[in-house]
This record gives structure tokens, sequence and C-alpha cells, in this order.
């Protein structure tokens, strides 16, 4: 197993930092300039107007255990970033990251995972501003956003253009991913992907509407597979993404967000009678939650979620793009290239998979903060599976599980955090399938 199947979990959750707003789960360090430059004070820059730089140190610890096999192992993330400014409300941005995994334990399918080492150019971009606040422009190797992040949140080299106005604004992008170093691109659907880097291209928009408190935004998204083929094996899956969300503050204390996607495309069959069978992509996803900040001490909230990805009965994974039969009949599984965070321990994919979330949060001190969820998973398709195959029984129970973080920002330069996450097997596992454990501790350091 090479390192990027271990890297690619933790670029996940790092990255459902950067999605919606209303997602409690942001406690990683962000991975935009803005959130690097409030940990600077201006007598610790080069210059107020000249350069800024600095860097980012993040020791992470994972462990999971399942009926497979057991995996501890830690991650050494450093970034060193730059920031350079140019002419008037410009600069360029750059930063380099270089990740170390080391192994502590690794028994069963983990038995060949191997320590190794990721160096990468992370981000490299030009910001600039203009008529005073109204237009920016953005090009070069950045984040790259639609909605809350379900359909596209990640790195990609390419260029942004947004428009601001009092209660309307435009944002347009476009992206190539087939210049990300192999190991550290997210965005393989085939084993060629994974082997050569996937090389898809996405251009988009999104139009928002801001008014007393509230958000209502509309989106489309389209990607396409420029990777090559091989003949009579095709393997590619171009997708489009229409959307429409809401998000806002009621009534002072209570905050919500909703977003709905409609997926078409075309996607390939495997194992048909007719070479490179095409089907139809019908697919749709929810996304949305609630929360009420109570008044008192503590700042207790409760939170309630629910998201939705459709499945299809003749997929047998949502981790590739391909359907092993369904001739003559839409390919209904909802499939992605954002992020989206669903439960720890079993990490769910939002596809062919209904979860029903309820939780709490306080803040027992300043600037830390508890929090606990359970978790509830049933399956859209009850005769197909999720992820990458996995809860192949015709049932429709997948399970319940507990996720509980800690959150704690010491110093403006120094934070911390806990994951514990447990998933319990429902029907649509044997029933000799125990359960599963997850946990993930970190701090993150800015010099």
């Amino acid at each position: 197993m090479k390192i990027k199947h271990i890297l690619l979990i933790l670029i996940i959750t790092i990255s459902s930092s950067l999605s919606a707003e209303s997602d409690e789960d942001r406690f990683f360090y962000k991975a935009d300039a803005d959130s690097d430059l409030k940990l600077i004070k201006p007598d610790r820059s080069f210059s107020k107007n000249g350069i800024q730089y600095g860097a980012i140190i993040s020791p992470i610890y994972l462990y999971e255990e399942n009926d497979d096999g057991k995996l501890g192992s830690y991650i050494i993330n450093t970034s060193v970033w730059a920031k350079v400014n140019l002419w008037k409300n410009s600069f360029f941005y750059i930063r380099g990251k270089d990740s170390y995994m080391g192994i502590n334990t690794n028994e069963g399918k983990y038995s060949s995972v191997e320590s190794d080492n990721l160096l990468d150019l992370d981000l490299a971009y030009l910001s600039s501003t203009h008529a005073g606040g109204a237009f920016n422009f953005a090009l070069g190797r950045k984040y790259y956003s639609i909605g809350s992040g379900v359909v596209l949140n990640g790195r990609g080299d390419g260029g942004e253009a947004s428009i601001f106005g009092s209660i309307f604004s435009l944002k347009l992008l476009g992206l190539h991913t087939g210049l990300l170093k192999k190991d550290n691109n997210p965005y393989g659907l085939s084993d060629k992907d994974i082997t050569d880097g996937a090389e898809r291209a996405f251009s988009g928009g999104t139009v928002t509407a801001n008014l007393y408190n509230q958000k209502i935004y509309f989106f489309g998204l389209a990607q396409i597979d420029m990777a090559d083929q091989t003949k009579d094996a095709e393997t590619k899956y171009d997708s489009q993404y229409y959307g429409a969300g809401l998000e806002g503050v009621v009534l002072g204390d209570v905050s919500y967000f909703a977003e709905f996607i409609y997926e078409t495309g075309t996607s390939y069959i495997t194992n048909s009678a007719i070479p490179n069978e095409e089907s139809d992509i019908a697919a749709m996803a929810v996304n949305s939650g609630i929360n009420y900040y109570i008044p008192v001490a503590f700042n207790p909230a409760l939170i309630l979620q629910y998201s939705y990805g459709s499945g299809d009965k003749n997929r047998k994974s949502y981790t590739t793009s391909n359907r092993s039969k369904g001739t003559g009949e839409d390919d209904t599984g909802f499939m992605y290239f954002g992020t989206f965070s669903g439960g720890y321990a079993l990490k769910p994919v939002l596809s062919n998979i209904h979860i029903f979330r309820a939780g709490f949060s306080f803040a027992p001190i300043k600037k830390m903060s508890l929090g606990a969820k359970y978790n509830y998973y049933k399956k859209d398709k009850k005769e197909g599976t999720i992820n990458s195959g996995e809860a192949e029984l015709p049932e429709a129970f997948i399970g319940q599980g507990i996720d509980v973080s800690l959150r704690w920002q010491m110093f403006y330069d120094l934070s911390m955090y806990v994951n514990y996450g447990l998933f319990l097997p429902g029907d649509a596992y044997e029933s000799s399938t125990g359960e599963r454990t997850f946990v993930m501790a970190g701090i993150n350091l800015s010099i």
C-alpha cells in the first residue's frame, strides 16, 4: 500500500476544514493565505508592504483498528510560506509542504505500509483586488471550491475571478489537475489515475445573493476526464453538477445550511457485451444542518445534520469510475470531487447513503470546545454497497457511530485537537464483522 492511500485520508479530512462555514468540524489549520497572515504580527514581517513569511508545523497521530488489521502512524507536515506584496491590493503567495509518514503499528492488510516522505509545491498563486474590493482575480495553484465544498474543494492549477456587489456576487473558476504530484492528487477514479495522477479539467461558477443575514446561491460545475484511455476499456467519468443552497442566521441563536445537488454526465460499464458502453448519469445529493447556540454559560450548542447521496444498485464501488453492470439503465450513484465529513470511524463517501447526525458542543474554558455526535447510517439502495465496496448484504441498515472531539486554541499560534470515532456495523454487514475505532490527534504550530 502506497503512502498516498494513507495521506488521502488526511487530505480529505484537512480539506473538510475548508468546506461550509456551517460545518463545526473546522479544526485544522486552514490552507489559505489569509489564515496564515492572521498569525503574523506586523513587526515580525520583513516589511509591512514587502515580504511576509512563516512556517507551519503540524504533527499528527492516527490509529485505526478493524477486522482487517491495525494501523498506527504519525505524519509530520511542515510548510514554509511567503507572501510578496506587489502593486496596491495585489500579492503573490507561495507555500511548499513536506509530509513525512512514520509507522508505529501495521498489522493485517496494513502490513505492507512503509514509512515514506512526500515533498510538494502546495500553493503558488497571484491575487489582485480592484475597484475598492468589488473585483478580485487569482491565478495559479490554489484551493478552489464550489458551494459548500461537496462537488469541488481542492487544489488545482487555474484561475478564479469574483465580482462583489451590495447584494449579489459572482464567482467564475477553471482549473486543471494534471500537474499535481500523483501521490498528492485526490481526484483519481481509476487505476490509471492512481498510477499517473488524475488529469481532469473543471469549469464552473456561483451566483450568490446576501440579504438580512441570509445567503442563497446557485452554482454549476463541469468536470472533464482528460486522461488517455485504453481502447475498448474506457474508464472516463465526465460529470456536470447543478446546485442551490441556503445558509444564514435566524432568531439570533440559530444557524442553518442546506444544499441540493443534481449530477448529470456519462460513465462506462465494464464486463458488458458492448465494448465501451456508456451510461447517462442521473444522481443527486443533499447536505444540510441546523445549530442552536444556547445563550448561557459555557456556550452550549445543539447540532442536527442530514446528508444524502443517491446510490446505484449496480455499483460495486464509489471510489472508481465504472459500474460492473447496468446495461440500458442510468447511473444513479452520486460521485463528487470535493470533501464531506460524515463520521470519523466509517468515513462514509456521500453515495448510496442517508446520514442522520445529532450532537452537542460546549466550551469549558475560553478557546476550548468539546463536542460529540451520534451518527445513524442507512442505504439509499439496499442492493448496493457503500464506500469502496463494503456493506454488501442487501439490507438497508448500515450501522451507527459516535464521534467525540476536542479543540483548543491555546495561543494565537498554537492549537491542538483530538478526534475519536467508533462505528458499530449494522444489518448490511456480516454478523461476524467487528466494530471500528479511529483516533486522530495533532497540533498546529505557526512560527
